[in-house]
């Protein structure tokens, strides 16, 4: 397990819904626990589990308007939390698939 935690900034002061809708957050699995530091949402997840844009996509998922402090780096999820392989071309054959002549 690898625990990491990860912090988005909170566009707007939230309101008591908010709070209920963040509090769904933790029957995702991967996500162990929220906290709040000044305008901050910190997100303590299991890295094995999800992947951070996932993360970011469910706490999108409930309405709460936040931004990640640093991008998210590229690999297999892109910011909507869906798979893409970005070390291969997206066109045509992949180096691994062309013959060698």
């Amino acid at each position: 397990m690898t625990f990491l935690k990860t912090r988005y900034n909170l566009k707007r002061e939230l309101a008591p819904e908010d709070f209920e809708r963040l509090s769904r957050l933790s029957t995702v699995y991967g996500i162990r626990g929220l906290s709040f530091e000044g305008h901050d949402l910190i997100v303590e997840y299991d890295a094995s589990r999800i992947h951070e844009a996932e993360v970011l996509v469910k706490v999108r998922c409930t309405g709460v308007p936040v931004e990640p402090l640093q991008p998210i780096p590229a690999g297999g999820f892109d910011h909507t939390g869906e798979f893409r392989d970005f070390a291969w071309p997206t066109e045509g054959l992949s180096p691994a698939n062309q013959k060698a002549k």
